[in-house]
């Protein structure tokens, strides 16, 4: 299911296949809407999601808190775009409206849990 021009359900879907949350299709259109203008701001360059919405069970398995903003369908990993530091793709998510921001080698977290938080 498409969810926006660049954003289809299934970049989102929790990767053990369990179909939690419609394969993605429950995905926040605010942070749809963030990874849009993430995308824009950055030359319109295809994000790649590394991990999207998660049942419990795989977010448990993958070390994730109980209360994960995945697990409610309002996080998303985004892998870092060749070129790019994490640094950088996190102050971007910032300016575009993301809540919470997570740094990490292999790219960013961005969520919409409705208050700031970075780590």
């Amino acid at each position: 299911m498409q969810l926006s021009e660049h954003f289809d359900s299934s970049e989102f879907a929790c990767h053990c296949g369990c179909g939690y949350k419609s394969y993605g299709a429950e995905v926040s259109p605010r942070l749809i809407e963030v990874l849009e203008k993430i995308r824009h701001y950055l030359g319109d360059i295809p994000l790649e999601i590394n991990s999207g919405v998660r049942c419990p069970a795989h977010n448990a398995s993958e070390g994730g808190v109980y209360n994960s903003r995945h697990v409610y369908g309002d996080a998303a990993d985004i892998a870092l775009p060749e070129g790019l530091d994490s640094t950088y793709l996190a102050d971007v998510a910032e300016r575009c409206g993301a809540d919470g921001i997570g740094v990490y080698e292999w790219g960013v977290h961005v969520d919409m849990r409705g208050y700031s938080a970075r780590w």
